[in-house]
């Protein structure tokens, strides 16, 4: 066997030992971001889905912890259909819309609602540029350049174009793409942190791929380190030299791809009660 196989593997043993022992702490809750995480990278992102055996695996741990939750900075309505499982809860535009299993439309606050008018005059002068995709999610917005034929030139004439983009928006930059989101009305954090307190979570496991992540892992290590929870903050992306290195760091363990992350999400459905 192959230096990097033994090291897949015991990657994915570690994780499912913690993920295995943070659960048993009850109640518990799952926590995880979507792309690039339990959902392939794709090249067009409103194509994007579950990655195989991921959907069963959510669903029988929905019917059976506390909570599971995607925190994602796609708009919820966006990441449900994606997702296809309607018992997960979702937490879209990077914590600042909250979608409950089972309803029609998320809830999100005024301050967010008067965001949206904001936020389209951001974007107003970018240009339409060969493999750009905008994503508009009313309250923020993600312009993946993916498929762009030259990343880094696309990347250059995405932020010459944003240029500053006004009060209460702030740019941030995520695994091929560029993010504009709203300043003070949350984060996935905070979203994580809210999720702990609602459900009185004494067990989290955290899952997450990018830089957008990091808010989340940061509220877990600090629940932990303060002995509110027993927690475990699992890295995704560690094969395919796209996983930042602050991503790295603050995992407690990192899994190649979203299919390790499926296989993980399968066992621990395996093993709660």
């Amino acid at each position: 066997m192959a230096e990097s196989s033994r090291s897949t593997d015991a990657s994915l043993s570690r994780a499912i030992e913690l993920a295995s022992d943070a659960l048993a702490a009850t109640p518990a809750g799952l926590l995880t971001d979507f792309d690039g995480t339990v959902s392939p990278i794709v090249a067009d992102p409103l194509l994007a889905q579950l990655v195989d055996g991921a959907s069963d695996a959510l669903e029988r741990l929905a019917d059976r912890l506390a909570v599971v939750a995607i925190i994602t900075g796609r708009a919820p309505l966006d990441a449900r259909r994606m997702a296809a499982v309607p018992s997960v809860l979702v937490v879209g535009n990077h914590g600042i819309e909250w979608l409950e299993p089972g309803a029609e439309q998320p809830v999100a606050s005024a301050a967010a609602n008067a965001m949206h008018d904001r936020m389209r005059a951001a974007l107003s002068g970018l240009p339409d540029l060969e493999g750009v995709v905008v994503e508009d999610k009313g309250v923020s917005s993600t312009i993946h350049y993916r498929g762009a034929p030259d990343h880094h030139a696309a990347r250059r004439r995405i932020v010459a174009a944003i240029g500053e983009p006004g009060e209460g928006i702030e740019v941030r930059h995520g695994r091929m793409s560029v993010e504009l989101r709203p300043v003070g009305l949350g984060d996935k954090g905070a979203a994580a942190r809210a999720l702990v307190d609602r459900f009185g979570l004494a067990g989290v496991v955290v899952m997450g791929d990018d830089l957008t992540d990091l808010d989340m892992f940061v509220a877990v290590a600090q629940l932990r380190d303060a002995g509110r929870v027993r927690g475990a903050i699992i890295g995704v992306g560690s094969t395919d030299h796209e996983a930042p290195e602050e991503i790295v760091a603050a995992a407690d363990v990192m899994l190649a791809d979203p299919a390790e992350a499926a296989v993980l999400l399968a066992e621990l459905a395996d093993r709660v009660s």
